[in-house]
Parts: C-alpha cells; structure tokens; sequence
C-alpha cells in the first residue's frame, strides 16, 4: 500500500507571521494532491487568538461582518496572489474560526475532517513558559493519533 496524505488541517493564529506555517501546509497539500482545510481558534471572553496585531489589522478586521474568518481568506487569497506557483485555492475546501480551548478545537476539527495530517507554528517556548504557559503545539502532540508537522517562528 502507497503512503498518501488526502486531507491536511492547517491551524493559524491570524497573526502576520500566519504565511510562514501556510507556505508548508500548501507545499504539502499541493505535494500530495490533499485536501487543505484552515481552522483559527478564539478563546472565549478574547475575541481574537492573540493581542500582538497591529492597530492596523484590528481596523480591517471589525469592518468586517465575520471579522476573524474574513482576515483569514483575505490572509489566503494574499498568499495566492504572491505565490501563483501553489495554486492554494485547488486545494484550499475550507475555513473555520471557532471558539474554545484551541488544542481541543484543533482535535476536534481534524477528527471531523479526517485529516490525516496537522500542520501548526510552534514559537519555540523556553522550558520556564512551557510549564507557566502552555503551549497550543504540545497539547496536540500529546493527545492526536495522526502525524503533525510544527513550523517554527519566532526564533532568533
């Protein structure tokens, strides 16, 4: 039987740095002809996944009837015309933003889709903001029972 990959679940934090994970979800996508699927989670009381967007982004982001979910298409159809060479939307199905606690939204979605593969970004916390904070990334890779690809960002 031939290894294949038919349905990939792409996790984003709707922060600029979102394009750099996105490039390797759509590489892989297009590799082996998957299906894409996008998912962005907003913990409740928030609004948005995270605070670090610029005055700028938040301005576009509340002119919009589905704030989260429209900057992330806009965030797509972006990469689509800077990068033709993908072709993201022949793989592109489709885009949520959820609200919850994100690992469990993230396994959730990928058990609904039958995603056979997770591609997320991991800032690369130091051990002490591990244990204080969490981290997204290794919640998943503790309780999914498919492969994930971590995308590192934010490390210098």
């Amino acid at each position: 039987m031939r290894y294949s990959i038919k349905s990939i679940l792409y996790t984003s934090d709707l922060t600029p740095r979102s394009p750099v994970v996105f490039r390797h979800a759509v590489g892989l996508a297009q590799r082996f002809e998957a299906d894409l699927h996008g998912v962005s989670v907003i913990r409740p009381g928030i609004g948005l996944p995270h605070d670090d967007l610029s005055e700028e982004h938040l301005a576009q982001i509340q002119a919009s009837h589905n704030p989260a979910e429209e900057l992330f298409w806009r965030r797509i159809r972006t990469f689509d015309q800077a990068h033709p060479e993908y072709d993201v939307l022949k793989y592109m199905r489709k885009v949520q933003v959820l609200d919850g606690d994100p690992a469990k939204v993230i396994l959730d979605v990928a058990k609904e889709i039958q995603a056979d593969l997770i591609v997320m970004g991991s800032r690369g916390h130091n051990v002490m903001e591990e244990l204080i904070l969490g981290s997204v990334s290794h919640k998943v890779m503790l309780k999914t029972t498919i492969p994930v690809v971590l995308v590192p960002f934010d490390r210098e």
